[in-house]
C-alpha cells in the first residue's frame, strides 16, 4: 500500500519530521545524479522558504509504505502531515499568520518517495511544475505522485505541466533545441511513460574556488579595454532605493531574453514589490545574495547585472542571473560584472568551494563566457513537459 500526504504549511523554522524526510528523498537522488547533495537545501531553510507562497505556491507530497489513519486533510483531500515540529497549521488565504496549529500526531510506514508541485501565481497562469523522486527499488511511488499531482493541477486548472530532471551526460535523449545528450534516468523512463517529451536540456557546470587569476586577468582587462562608457557597482543583500527600476526591468528583460522551448511560452510580471518581497525572503533565509552590476555613466541607468546566492552550511555558490541589456551589448560587460563578482565573493566567502550554475543548451553565447571563466560541464539537466 502507498499513501500519498501532503505537508502542510510550516508555522516556525523548527523541521519536522515530514520535511526531514522529503530533504533525505531529495538528497538520494541528488547523490545518484551529481555525486553530492550541494543542490539541495538544508531542512531549515526548506522549512523557512515553504512559507513563501508569494510568487509560486509550493506543494510536498510524500509516498509512504502504509496508511496513516484518520487525519486532518487538504485542500486537496490529503492527509496532512506537519511542515514544522510545532504541529500542522492551517492558514487562510491573505493570513501572514496561521490561524490555527494541531499539534503533530505520529505517522506510520517508511518514506518511499516525494514530490514538490510548484505553481506559478504572477505569470503563465496555465502551467505548473512537477519535481518526481522516488529512493531505488521504489520506483512504484512515482506512479502514485504523479496522479496526485495531475489531480491538483487539474484543480488548479493548470494544464501545461513541466518537469526539470538531472541527468548524467549520455546518448539515450536529446532536445531538438541543443546538441546536449543525457543518459536515462529512472525518473525519465517514468516520464516518457507518462507522456512526457524532452523539449530543451541544460549545462550543469562548476567552477572551481578559488578562480585562477592567470585566466581571468586577461579577460578582466580585454572587457575594460573595451567598457570606457560604463562604472561598476556592487551591494549585498537588497537593491539599494535608486536601481530598484532599473532592476526590474533588466529581471524582466533576463526572463524574456531566455532560451525557451516546449510548451511554456515566456512571461514576466515583476515589480519593485515583487523585488522587494523577493530580497526579504532571501534575508529571512539566511541566503547572501551579491550583486554587480555595470552603469551607464552617460545616462546613469544599469545596462547590465549579475547575481551570485549561496546559502548557510554549503560549500557552495549559485550563479544566478546574469543579463546585459540588447543596446548595451557587444562592450564585453557580462565578462566584466561576472568577473568583478568574484572578487567581492572572495572578499566576503573565502570558505567557499564551488560556483555551480546553469545554461541551456542553446545559449552558446552565456556558456562560450562561463567556460573562458574556467566552468566546467559537471552534470545536465533535461526539461520535460507535457498537456493533460
Amino acid at each position: 500500500m502507498i499513501t500519498i500526504a501532503q505537508i502542510a504549511l510550516s508555522s516556525s523554522p523548527a523541521p519536522s519530521r515530514a520535511m526531514k524526510e522529503f530533504t533525505r528523498v531529495l538528497e538520494q537522488s541528488a547523490l545518484l545524479v551529481e555525486g553530492d547533495t550541494e543542490s539541495v537545501s538544508t531542512t531549515e531553510i526548506r522549512t523557512l522558504r515553504y512559507r513563501n507562497q508569494f510568487s509560486r505556491r509550493s506543494i510536498c507530497l510524500l509516498a509512504i509504505d502504509s496508511g496513516l489513519g484518520q487525519r486532518m486533510e487538504s485542500n486537496y483531500g490529503l492527509p496532512l502531515l506537519a511542515g514544522s515540529a510545532d504541529g500542522v497549521a492551517r492558514w487562510d488565504k491573505d493570513s501572514d499568520q496561521p490561524v490555527s496549529i494541531t499539534p503533530e500526531q505520529p505517522w506510520p510506514g517508511t518514506v518511499i518517495g516525494a514530490a514538490e508541485l510548484s505553481i506559478p501565481l504572477k505569470e503563465n497562469l496555465d502551467s505548473a511544475y512537477v519535481f518526481l523522486h522516488a529512493l531505488p527499488g521504489h520506483e512504484d511511488a512515482l506512479a502514485h505522485l504523479w496522479e496526485t499531482a495531475q489531480n491538483i493541477f487539474r484543480t488548479e486548472k493548470r494544464s501545461k505541466i513541466s518537469s526539470y530532471v538531472d541527468h548524467k551526460f549520455g546518448t539515450d535523449h536529446r532536445a531538438p533545441s541543443s546538441d546536449v545528450s543525457l543518459a536515462s534516468t529512472t525518473i525519465s523512463d517514468f516520464l516518457i511513460s507518462a507522456g512526457f517529451e524532452l523539449t530543451q536540456t541544460e549545462i550543469c557546470s562548476r567552477l572551481s574556488l578559488p578562480a585562477d587569476e592567470t585566466v581571468l586577468a586577461p579577460l578582466r582587462e580585454a572587457a575594460i579595454a573595451k567598457s570606457g562608457d560604463y562604472r561598476l557597482l556592487s551591494w549585498t543583500g537588497g537593491t539599494p532605493q535608486e536601481y530598484r527600476e532599473d532592476m526590474v526591468e533588466m529581471m524582466t528583460a533576463f526572463e524574456m531574453d531566455m532560451p525557451v522551448a516546449g510548451i511554456v511560452e515566456a512571461e514576466a510580471n515583476y515589480s519593485v514589490e515583487r523585488l522587494i518581497k523577493s530580497e526579504e525572503m532571501m534575508a529571512t533565509l539566511g541566503t547572501t545574495s551579491i550583486i554587480t552590476a555595470a552603469q551607464h555613466i552617460p545616462t546613469g541607468h544599469l545596462a547590465g547585472y549579475t547575481q551570485l546566492d549561496f546559502e548557510p552550511g554549503k560549500h557552495s555558490v549559485i550563479q544566478e542571473d546574469t543579463l546585459v541589456l540588447k543596446e548595451h551589448r557587444g562592450n564585453r560587460l557580462g565578462y566584466l560584472i561576472k568577473i568583478d563578482n568574484l572578487e567581492r565573493l572572495r572578499e566576503q566567502a573565502p570558505e567557499r568551494t564551488f560556483i555551480q550554475t546553469w545554461n541551456a543548451g542553446e545559449n552558446e553565447w552565456m556558456w562560450g563566457i562561463n567556460e573562458q571563466m574556467g566552468f566546467r560541464p559537471h552534470t545536465a539537466v533535461g526539461l520535460w513537459q507535457r498537456k493533460i
